[in-house]
């Protein structure tokens, strides 16, 4: 049966019987959240479905405690988890509430919603929090190998962990444990067969462009370039069906690609990388200013220390002065 004709027929045995059908018809409203794709004609559907599922969940509980609290974590993580233009504090709460109902969990239905909040949270918190999501990050990672075995979307959310992880300690100068964490991602993307690492694929070039930013970082210049060489070519395809999702994750990639020309003494692709890097973000910034102006003031600042360090002050100053008008706004 079409998942939306069953969300039909569960939303009229609902209102005869909500003890019986209410959870059946939340859980179909969360499935139904998480497999629209994410692009920003459909994103309100997304929202509507995941939005009708937590209310629901929320009169059941209170109707009948200690029984669907579970349930109710996973619409909110559902809910939270939408790329939509909820503020990040509020995605942030519903996380944080969806832990709440878990955090005692001991059987695998709540480990499971318990590992994916974390996860969600972490991942939320990460780009500008790295210190508080770390250790989010690490509980997710720590609750799903309880869950073993884990199917594939499971072993990608744990994949994802180690990927935020990697990002944060990255970020707060442990190079060598965030080499160590991105390897182990990577790692366990390639062991699935295509047809997975095709299905998951925008969570596998995170895990890559991360696994490229620590070999730059330990000067692995052409080891890095090689592993960007398929991700570049696979997130261009991707932005042109989920800009939203795929450009934040080229624009990183981007500038881990002039990082590397700029070792290796390769000026020229060295700059045109940055500036492509600098356009994903301007195009992110227009569509999605509260979400990443600060990252396009970040990446400006980024051209131009690339821009100076080959010896082109005029370019350099004109994209930190760029950078300094629009963090003043």
């Amino acid at each position: 049966m079409l998942l939306a004709v069953r969300v039909t027929l569960l939303r009229r045995l609902a209102r005869v019987d909500l003890t019986r059908f209410g959870p059946k018809l939340a859980e179909a409203l969360v499935t139904r959240s998480q497999q629209v794709k994410i692009l920003r004609s459909v994103v309100s559907r997304r929202t509507a479905a995941a939005d009708e599922a937590v209310a629901l969940y929320r009169r059941l509980v209170q109707d009948r405690r200690g029984r669907h609290e579970v349930g109710l974590a996973r619409a909110l993580v559902a809910q939270g988890s939408i790329p939509d233009d909820r503020t990040i504090a509020s995605a942030l709460a519903l996380g944080r509430e969806a832990i709440g109902y878990v955090e005692d969990a001991t059987d695998r239905d709540g480990l499971v919603v318990l590992a994916t909040a974390r996860l969600t949270v972490a991942t939320q918190l990460c780009p500008d929090a790295p210190r508080d999501a770390l250790p989010l990050a690490e509980q997710a990672r720590e609750t799903w190998l309880r869950c073993a075995p884990l199917d594939a979307r499971e072993r990608t959310a744990l994949a994802q962990s180690l990927t935020v992880q990697g990002y944060c300690r990255a970020v707060l100068g442990e190079p060598a444990e965030a080499l160590a964490v991105r390897e182990e991602a990577v790692k366990l993307f390639r062991q699935f067969p295509f047809w997975i690492q095709a299905k998951y694929w925008p969570a596998r070039l995170e895990a890559v462009t991360g696994l490229a930013d620590s070999l730059a970082t330990h000067r692995r210049w052409a080891e890095a370039l090689t592993l960007t060489r398929d991700a570049r070519g696979d997130l261009t395809f991707l932005s042109r069906i989920e800009p939203l999702r795929a450009r934040p994750t080229l624009g990183e990639l981007m500038f881990v690609i002039a990082r590397c020309h700029l070792g290796l003494g390769e000026q020229d692709a060295a700059v045109a990388a940055a500036e492509e890097a600098v356009g994903h973000y301007r195009w992110l910034a227009e569509h999605d200013l509260v979400r990443y102006h600060s990252r396009l003031v970040v990446a400006l600042r980024t051209l131009a220390g690339t821009l100076k360090a080959l010896g082109l002050y005029e370019k350099a100053a004109r994209a930190a002065d760029e950078a300094e008008a629009r963090e003043s706004r």
